[in-house]
């Protein structure tokens, strides 16, 4: 009889669900298939320190560069080079340990934020360092834009202090102008800014451009819309969610009309009008209990759109100094979810930068040391890539040998009220060399017991001799094997007695 992988489910009890309790080291493949991990592959030299934000764009011609920033410096890498240039305003920065760079682009203007230091601006084809962006304009901790202005959220001025409730936008189409609110100059270019009163909390966070809204302002327990409606209000700010916002303001990952982020009580995806949770009774109850509650402002969020997954790093049980050490991805067309170990400092959506056979000594490498093959995406110019900084401060693509794979199918009684005898399983994997062990139970209260793995021989078999009322089998696949699917595996069983 022939088992398959199942869902993810492990917040489901082992027996009776159609999922399965243990994924690892995989990706959501199809409805009936997991398929590999990559591990991470350098592609840039090290920052300074650990990385606090970090930024890809292209400027008008089509050229790529990436942006970062550490606790006292702001970097650039260009296409072509491999090593990050210093590009910090002179006297550099003072980004406290909890927060990191938010940045947005506006045209050519590339524009970070760390609430510390006055709003950066850095003009893509023309600047050499980062400048303040304007003198009357405030600290903020995020940023984004919304229809034709940028909007700080979460702010601090020397007038009205911190206001962490707060949402803050310059004139319209100009970023650099930042007149005082409430005067004829602000309501002449349509600034002003929005209080958020209540008891919502902070500001975790501001997207843009949603379907139901032009943005959405992120707080610890609400979620607000904010929808232009023309002077002299400019913007209307109503709640979407009244109690559900994110304690984490890096989970927050957007593709076009959706935003994915964290919950006090799960993962969600918000449309611009309400929040569908996509963790319930899956993997909420699991990533909450493996989670570090000490650095929740370290999980970070990206979006691969290509394989049409949703990342989040978090510091699971056994970090190192509140780096991310869990990967928890989620394919939103098949609505399921894989965990991996994978250390980074965070993770983000980046573009590659592109380079030919005639550019590729100036990217430092050559072909017995590139990091990726040829043909892979990284070399064509301006492709969305899932990109990590490592715990080494360097720029990687997920593009490295593949993860050790484990995929446990679901508990199933072979014969219902009958054990059974299992002599052969045989994997459904179409690539490396797979191992399965037998897992069983007698009882239901009883824990799993798992056989040693035995490997397939030549003829694709993993014999085994194992009698029980309950089986599961494990499959694995150790580190670099080549596979795409895995699919599950067929079990040979003959029904004995009751006992």
């Amino acid at each position: 009889m022939f088992v398959p992988v199942a869902e993810y489910t492990p917040d489901q009890p082992d027996f009776a669900n159609p999922g399965s309790g243990f994924v690892h080291n995989c990706l959501p493949r199809t409805a009936q298939s997991y398929g590999p991990m990559p591990s991470l592959a350098a592609y840039s030299g090290p920052l300074a320190a650990r990385c606090q934000g970090a930024f890809a764009a292209q400027d008008a011609s089509g050229n790529v560069n990436a942006f970062a920033g550490d606790a006292t410096k702001l970097y650039a890498l260009a296409a072509g080079a491999t090593s990050w240039t210093d590009v910090s305003k002179a006297g550099g920065y003072a980004t406290a340990a909890d927060q990191r760079w938010s940045a947005a682009q506006f045209g050519s203007r590339i524009i970070m934020t760390n609430f510390a230091d006055p709003i950066q601006s850095f003009i893509m084809g023309s600047s050499t360092a980062f400048a303040d962006l304007a003198a009357a304009a405030p600290h903020a901790r995020y940023l984004a834009v919304v229809r034709d202005w940028v909007v700080a959220a979460n702010t601090f001025d020397g007038v009205n202090g911190n206001q962490p409730q707060r949402v803050w936008w310059p004139a319209i189409d100009d970023p650099t102008n930042w007149p005082t609110p409430g005067t004829s100059a602000a309501a002449a270019v349509q600034s002003d800014f929005q209080d958020l009163v209540g008891d919502a909390g902070w500001v975790q966070g501001i997207v843009g451009n949603l379907g139901a809204a032009d943005g959405a302002i992120f707080q610890e327990r609400a979620i607000v819309r904010m929808n232009y409606v023309g002077p002299p209000a400019i913007f209307a700010f109503t709640t979407a969610e009244g109690a559900r916002g994110t304690p984490a303001p890096g989970s927050i990952a957007q593709l076009g009309a959706t935003v994915y982020y964290l919950g006090e009580d799960g993962f969600y995806a918000f449309d611009g009008s309400a929040s569908r949770p996509i963790g319930a009774n899956k993997i909420d109850k699991t990533v909450f209990a493996d989670l570090d509650p000490s650095y929740f402002h370290r999980i970070s969020a990206a979006i691969d759109p290509v394989n049409k997954l949703c990342f989040w790093a978090y510091p699971g049980v056994g970090n190192s100094g509140g780096n991310p050490n869990r990967l928890l991805a989620y394919n939103w067309s098949l609505d399921r979810f894989t965990l991996s170990d994978l250390s980074c400092e965070l993770i983000l959506r980046s573009l590659s930068f592109g380079a030919s056979l005639d550019g590729l000594d100036a990217t430092g490498f050559t072909l017995e040391t590139l990091p990726f093959s040829l043909d892979s995406r990284a070399w064509a110019g301006g492709r969305v890539m899932l990109s990590a900084f490592d715990t080494t401060h360097q720029l990687n693509y997920f593009t490295g040998p593949n993860l050790a794979a484990t995929v446990d199918t679901g508990e199933a009684e072979l014969f219902p009220g009958r054990r059974g005898l299992v002599r052969n399983l045989r994997p459904i994997v179409d690539g490396g060399v797979p191992a399965v062990a037998l897992g069983t139970r007698d009882r239901v209260l009883d824990p799993v017991a798992f056989g040693a793995a035995v490997a397939v021989d030549a003829l694709g078999n993993a014999p085994q001799r194992a009698s029980a009322r309950y089986h599961r089998a494990r499959l694995t696949l150790p580190a670099g094997a080549a596979f795409t699917h895995i699919s599950g595996v067929e079990i040979d069983a003959v029904a004995e007695g009751l006992r």
